[in-house]
């Protein structure tokens, strides 16, 4: 069973060993080689006084198969807008063993869910490079529509890269 909970102190060492991950931190833009004390010093701050436009849920796997709770990722609604009443969606996965196993999809729904349902969002938008074609998937099959390219609009790996841009608005969403 997958649900999503705020992240606690306890969480760090999952972090610490995504950190590790090449194919995750470039996935995320987290900078490869971030010392153990300074992705501390982060997620320290991160709890303790939380951005006021940033909601981050850990993606946690939990019931009989996971009898201890299994934090295998995160999933954010960030630049919060509760007078527009908008928000850009973000999901990652940290665990790869769980990778393309309908966990990012459970939590996405979730995430969603929270967003329209009890913050009173009306529109929830995402972006994803063209070549992540997982996660562009992911996204329509959340239910996000298509809204547009911006054509060779960010560098990844030393590639110039199309920008999908993905939105939701509330009524759309089949939770």
């Amino acid at each position: 069973m997958v649900i999503l909970r705020p992240l606690v102190m306890s969480d760090l060492s999952q972090i610490l060993a995504w950190s590790h991950d090449e194919a995750f931190c470039l996935a995320n833009g987290w900078p490869l080689g971030l010392s153990s004390e300074k992705l501390q010093d982060w997620f320290v701050r991160l709890l303790n006084n939380p951005p006021a436009d940033l909601v981050r849920r850990g993606i946690v796997l939990a019931g009989a198969e996971h009898p201890e709770e299994l934090l295998v990722g995160f999933v954010d609604l960030r630049d919060l807008n509760l007078l527009e009443k908008r928000a850009r969606f973000r999901i990652a996965i940290g665990e790869e063993a769980y990778r393309n196993q309908g966990v990012d999809y459970a939590a996405g729904k979730l995430m969603l869910a929270h967003g329209f349902n009890e913050l009173g969002l009306e529109r929830i938008t995402a972006e994803e490079r063209g070549s992540n074609v997982r996660m562009r998937s992911l996204m329509e099959r959340l239910g996000f529509t298509l809204e547009g390219i911006l054509r060779q609009h960010e560098t990844y790996q030393g590639i110039r890269e199309d920008i999908y841009l993905y939105g939701m608005l509330r009524q759309e969403f089949k939770g």
